[in-house]
């Protein structure tokens, strides 16, 4: 009789843990469910896309020789007021006040620091050098504003966006203009600006077109078109005029 009453009991401590452990279980596929709902609200899959970019254009430049294609894809940004912008799948959409051209300033300018920050801001040799002065282009962003956002703001001037950036910090220690440019007036900007894009801060960003934010970097060995190997960040109206004014040869972004 003794030995079966142990028995009884030993069966018993087994069911409790084995309840444990089915608990255990269930709070662990809860909080897996959790975070995966967290990870989809914040949207974090456009973050992990220009991550995977800057760390891929690290590794070429930290490997000194042609280590393989980089993963940079291009971003299809819709600045919307609160619809869907009709000409492109957008992978992020930035949604502001359709009619605060501050919003919408903001919303451009941080999209132009990520590209700068994904392609090395301008301190890492991602393409390798040749004897022609070829110059190979990324496109970070192709940008379309919805129907609210091209009925509630008038056509920005270019000027009026620059000064933005000119005025606007980015951190405690650099305003947009500094970090892109490394400039800290329109006239020294429009200097470098003329040499490579013309009289851009005399045109206008229209929401009713499209817009490519690119950067690129020149393969020559001899000379440049600019100060140095790259090309500085710019949005511009997304025409084959306009690549040509680059002067785009190649394209290292995926679509």
């Amino acid at each position: 009789m003794k030995i079966r009453k142990i028995k009884e009991k030993n069966i018993g401590k087994k069911g409790e843990i084995t309840t444990k452990q089915l608990v255990t279980i269930i709070v662990l596929i809860v909080s897996f469910i959790v975070v995966l709902f967290l990870l989809f609200r914040l949207n974090l899959g456009e973050t992990s896309n220009k991550e995977i970019c800057h760390n891929s254009i690290v590794l070429r430049g930290q490997a000194g020789i042609i280590s393989g294609p980089l993963n940079c894809r291009t971003n299809y940004l819709c600045i919307s007021g609160g619809e869907k912008c009709g000409g492109i799948t957008p992978t992020e959409t930035i949604n502001v006040d359709p009619k605060n051209k501050e919003e919408i300033m903001k919303a451009l300018a941080e999209e132009m620091a990520d590209c700068w920050w994904m392609f090395g801001e301008g301190e890492v040799s991602y393409v390798d050098r040749n004897a022609f002065n070829d110059v190979a282009c990324s496109i970070c962003s192709i940008v379309e504003f919805d129907k609210k956002v091209k009925e509630g703001v008038k056509p920005i001037e270019y000027r009026d966006f620059y000064d933005y950036l000119r005025i606007t910090s980015k951190s405690d220690s650099q305003t947009y203009l500094q970090y892109l440019y490394d400039v800290n007036s329109l006239e020294n900007l429009e200097e470098g600006f003329n040499q490579t894009f013309g009289d851009v801060l005399d045109e206008t960003l229209d929401s009713e077109k499209n817009y490519v934010i690119l950067t690129g970097m020149s393969k020559g060995i001899f000379f440049t078109r600019w100060k140095s190997r790259h090309v500085p960040v710019v949005i511009i109206e997304r025409k084959t005029e306009n690549f040509d004014k680059v002067g785009c040869d190649t394209f290292l972004t995926k679509a």
